[in-house]
This record gives structure tokens, sequence and C-alpha cells, in this order.
């Protein structure tokens, strides 16, 4: 394998690293969420969520960082917690996390089944809460004290 070829090969593979990775001490920071709590059209929580990007010149959409586990929990009803760096980047796909295979990645595209799938956005910061407390937080209708974002 010839050095240019190693080196589109090592910027492809580490590619959804540098994309998917935290920025740096900004991630620490108070204004960053911890979470977020959303009310959903459909359950996906067990489809895989991948992260959507458009480009800005030539409006190719590409998918990075499919997320196959424990990515949304049903607090309870329609709400549930996800845990991504940003919800409005998020789609989900009609594969079950259960049947995830890498090589799925390459077709991707032809999987996604909500590019919108969230109804409501609630973003809490400071603090994590676990689901019990997220269940206890909507039951009593005490989600104001969260941040709307849609």
């Amino acid at each position: 394998m010839n050095i240019s070829k190693l080196k589109l090969l090592v910027a492809i593979v580490t590619m959804p690293v540098v994309l998917c990775s935290c920025p740096g001490h900004n991630c620490e920071e108070e204004n960053v969420p911890k979470g977020y709590v959303v009310r959903m059209k459909n359950d996906y929580s067990g489809n895989v969520m991948v992260r959507v990007f458009v480009g800005d010149l030539d409006g190719d959409t590409s998918y990075c960082c499919p997320s196959v586990k424990n990515h949304t929990l049903n607090i309870t009803g329609e709400y549930y917690v996800i845990h991504s760096q940003s919800y409005d980047i998020a789609a989900y796909t009609s594969i079950d996390c259960e049947d995830w295979d890498d090589e799925l990645m390459e077709s991707i595209g032809e999987y996604i089944i909500d590019f919108n799938p969230y109804e409501e956005v609630y973003a809490y910061y400071g603090e994590n809460y676990s689901v019990e407390e997220l269940k206890d937080i909507v039951e009593h209708d005490k989600i104001s004290k969260f941040e709307r974002l849609k």
C-alpha cells in the first residue's frame, strides 16, 4: 500500500472519532447540556441512532457515530432521555440495535426513518439525573425547570 492510500485510510478511519469526540474542555462547561429530555413521536429506543451532517456547499448528507446501546431511554409515556451531544442532528434508523453490523454504515442513509423525531426538547445542565429522578420531574409537571429548546 502506498503512502497516499495509507494517509487516506487513516483519515477515513479517524474522521468519525474526530467528529464525535468532545471538543476539549468545553464539554465540562456548565452551558453544555448534561442531557436532554425529549417527547418523541414514536419509540425508537431500540433503533440505531446516527448523527446527520448536511454539507454547506454541496448539500450532501453524511452520517456518523451510530449509537447502538442506551442512547434513548424511556422515562415515562412519550418522554425519553437521550444521551447525545446534540439533539438536532440525531436521526433514527429502521435497524434494531441488536442487529447492528458496522458494514451497515456504508448504506446507512437507506435505513433512516426519522430525521425529526422529537416533538419537544428540554435541556438540563449542571447535574446528571437518573431515569427515576427524571420520571418524577415529568410526572409531577416540573419539566419547566429545564430549558425548553423545541
